[in-house]
């Protein structure tokens, strides 16, 4: 298993309801610095359409799964929600709302329904916060990538069920690595 990190790049679709411009927020919460800012001044706010860079760090990979992670903080009039939706082109593919009681990062769950490379070449990300006030320091997608060994996914060629369990979420049967196992009680 490997992980790598993609981050926003290009200027969004639209942004509103931020203090800076759009290709402004990009810059600001892609920089891995959590002291620039993009800080929410309107009760009607959102950015849609940023698109995610592509790393051929995972080009003829396996994809386990992405996830979402958001830094971020309230402005100080309670604790706000962000509603972020992952997308495929016009396909929603997640939709995670996070909140932010303190200056924190928070992620969403791991998303792995059919992933490929060329659909992580193609996310896109909509941010939506509610009108409560939000701060956005970084925002960024963790792409695990690969197979066998170290919970990665089931070894190649491996695709059978252990104990009801499936394939993909077995890592190892009494502690040899799936990518060791020819067999399982004499299961090819």
């Amino acid at each position: 298993m490997a992980t790598v990190i993609i981050r926003p790049t290009g200027e969004p679709a639209s942004t509103t309801g931020f203090d800076v411009s759009d290709a402004t927020f990009i810059s600001r919460i892609s920089d891995n610095d959590v002291s620039t800012v993009a800080t929410q001044n309107n009760v009607t706010c959102s950015a849609t359409g940023i698109e995610m860079e592509n790393k051929s760090d995972y080009d003829s990979q396996t994809i386990n799964s992405i996830t979402l992670s958001v830094t971020g903080a309230s402005t100080g009039r309670g604790s706000p929600t962000v509603t972020c939706t992952i997308k495929n082109g016009n396909s929603t593919l997640q939709t995670s709302e996070l909140t932010f009681s303190s200056a924190t990062t928070l992620s969403g769950s791991a998303y792995s329904t059919s992933l490929t490379p060329a659909i992580v070449n193609n996310l896109t990300l909509d941010i939506d916060p509610d009108g409560t006030g939000v701060a956005l320091k970084e925002v960024y997608i963790t792409v695990d990538y690969g197979s066998g060994g170290g919970g990665g996914g089931a070894a190649s060629g491996y695709t059978h069920k252990v104990l009801g369990v499936a394939a993909a979420n077995v890592a190892k049967v009494n502690t040899v690595a799936t990518a060791n196992i020819a067999k399982i009680n004499t299961v090819d």
